[in-house]
């Protein structure tokens, strides 16, 4: 509740503002709007990290929005006019550089490092293969390392089952296993994950194809989340089955 408190709190500042403007109330109006700089400077911060906010008020989720998408209340185009007046120092704050160092300290550097980065990149092999592959390929498994060192972990379980997807889309297109030329555009609009995979493999691998795309499904629905351990042990399992494949084409 305490955000909410401070967005309501930010539309009474707001009124203030326009109150003492109008009433040329040259005490109340300096004091107003300072009070409604830094509490809406702060909000902005609150905000900087996180994904979802929940605010039950409807008037604080509207106003909200205003401020998080740039439209600002009336005070920031009282705030904006003064700029174009010369009033320089009276600008909605924005997060300057000094602002920028330490939200890094605090959200990134205070849990995480550089060393930290590139030590656990290197937990995560690369895909080996005879010859080469796809630009998306290789473009995905970058992305899955990196979710991984970020410790994304959901993230990097759910780009598994895409990694698989374009492999097999590769393979179709590289082998010409389709009755027309295709790209992956058309792959993705005309056929379906199972026609693909039946195209590329059968027996055993087709199977463990199957399984394991069910079990990447599953955490990319939500189903259930994943930690450090899935994320290592099921990269390993898609690359060996990405190799496998691969090789039964001669790649």
């Amino acid at each position: 509740m305490a955000l909410q408190d401070d967005i309501l709190r930010l539309t009474r500042l707001d009124r203030q503002v326009v109150q003492a403007l109008l009433e040329g109330n040259t005490e109340e109006f300096p004091r107003a709007l300072g009070a409604y700089l830094e509490l809406r400077s702060n909000l902005k911060r609150e905000m900087f990290d996180e994904s979802v906010i929940s605010v039950e008020d409807a008037r604080a989720r509207e106003i909200l929005h205003k401020i998080s998408s740039g439209d600002g209340l009336q005070s920031d185009k009282i705030v904006e006019r003064l700029q174009e007046l010369g009033g320089g120092d009276l600008a909605v704050r924005e997060l300057d550089d000094a602002d920028v160092e330490e939200l890094g300290s605090e959200l990134f550097y205070s849990w995480y490092s550089h060393h930290e980065y590139v030590r656990t990149l290197a937990e995560l092999r690369p895909l080996i293969l005879r010859r080469g592959t796809s630009e998306s390929v290789k473009r995905l498994t970058g992305q899955i390392k990196s979710c991984y060192a970020f410790q994304q972990y959901d993230a990097a379980f759910g780009l598994c089952r895409t990694l698989i997807e374009a492999s097999i889309r590769d393979i179709c297109v590289r082998r010409r296993l389709l009755p027309e030329p295709a790209n992956d555009a058309v792959l993705l609009e005309k056929y379906s994950w199972e026609d693909l995979r039946n195209k590329v493999s059968c027996g055993p691998l087709n199977q463990s194809l199957k399984d394991l795309y069910r079990r990447l499904s599953e955490v990319l629905h939500a189903r259930r989340a994943v930690g450090i351990a899935d994320v290592r042990e099921v990269f390993e399992e898609t690359l060996l089955v990405i190799e496998d494949l691969y090789e039964s084409h001669g790649f």
